[in-house]
């Protein structure tokens, strides 16, 4: 049962997701509800009438956007600070101050693929090398 309450809840929010993403204005949104699943609001339907509703938001054309990836914090601090300095330079970098953008710096600098893998020796190196281009960018 409980199992069901939580699949309820995500309906729900992907319902209300939907609406944001579809734009669609309350009174629009509404008359949906209610020539969909014979309700007013969202809140008290049924599993199948949310699934119901989500399904005509897709024939409506909402897609459901993938889950962007999440990365774990670094463990630590000299790792963290080389991904506080890299930040910094965003607004100079071509690649924008990526993830991605770094893992190529730190590898071309190193031959370790990512910063997380560095030793303390080479994260030194990385730091150094990214406050001589902070340093270039002020200048």
């Amino acid at each position: 049962m409980r199992h069901s309450r939580q699949d309820q809840k995500r309906l729900l929010a992907l319902v209300h997701i939907a609406k944001k993403d579809l734009a669609l204005e309350d009174e629009s949104y509404r008359s949906l509800l209610h020539r969909i699943a014979g309700q007013n609001s969202a809140r008290g339907m049924t599993e199948k009438q949310l699934n119901d509703v989500l399904a005509e938001f897709k024939r409506l054309g909402w897609e459901k956007s993938p889950r962007k990836k999440r990365y774990v914090a670094a463990n630590r601090a000299s790792v963290r600070k080389i991904f506080v300095l890299w930040g910094s330079l965003r607004d100079h970098l071509a690649c924008k101050g990526s993830r991605a953008g770094l893992r190529v710096f730190v590898e071309r600098m190193t031959g370790v693929s990512d910063p997380n893998f560095l030793d303390d020796q080479k994260a030194q190196q990385v730091i150094e090398a990214l406050k001589a281009m902070q340093k270039r960018k002020r200048a």
